[in-house]
């Protein structure tokens, strides 16, 4: 296979320029399957997880909102047992065409299950705390802690940068936060500023 075959396989599956393709090509002696797990493995250390828990009913409009968000690389829905539902990729170039069809899937999900768990994998970029957790879905969490009002562990929640939405209060709103760790209700609150 012709350096050029292979740096079209490296742009095609990791979305990668020519020239970071042709660097790993370079860095890991032209093999192109060592190259897709180094980028992998890059792209694990720039995102981090949390769990969001939410009613079926609120579904739609959670994942609308995380989309929305804009610093999300991939969304899975689980069920109550954990088994994985859907996956959605959460590319700009893909959004434009395929936000209707990815809403009514999971529109279609919604209506089949009364609990579900919204993973969302973020982009370590800055404008989210770093942490893996888990959030609930209305009512008081502790946030500041690396995202919106999550618990759990990892650089914004265990000491590290806050960084995170909540910016040291809470996010939420009326009762409904479910979530382990969470305290009791309280009224609704500002996410506070955005970094």
């Amino acid at each position: 296979m012709s350096e050029l075959e292979k740096i079209d396989i490296l742009r095609e599956r990791a979305g990668v320029s020519y020239r970071r393709a042709k660097e790993l090509l370079d860095q890991c002696g032209g093999d192109v399957v060592e190259a897709l797990i180094r980028l992998e493995e890059e792209s694990r250390r720039n995102t981090w997880q949390e769990r969001i828990q939410v009613q079926g009913a609120e579904l739609v409009d959670r994942v609308r909102q995380l989309i929305n968000e804009g610093n999300v690389r991939r969304i899975v829905i689980r069920n109550q047992d954990g088994q994985t539902l859907v996956e959605l990729p959460v590319t700009v170039g893909a959004l434009g065409a395929l936000l209707a069809p990815m809403l009514a899937v999971v529109g279609v999900i919604a209506a089949l299950v009364t609990r579900a768990t919204i993973v969302v994998e973020r982009r370590n970029d800055g404008t989210a705390g770093a942490g893996q957790g888990t959030v609930g879905t209305g009512g008081a969490g502790p946030a500041g802690a690396g995202g919106w009002g999550e618990t759990g562990t990892g650089p914004g929640a265990a000491g590290g940068p806050a960084g995170g939405y909540g910016e040291g209060g809470t996010y939420g709103g009326s009762a409904g936060w479910d979530s382990p760790g969470d305290g009791a209700a309280g009224g609704t609150q500002d996410p506070g500023p955005r970094h």
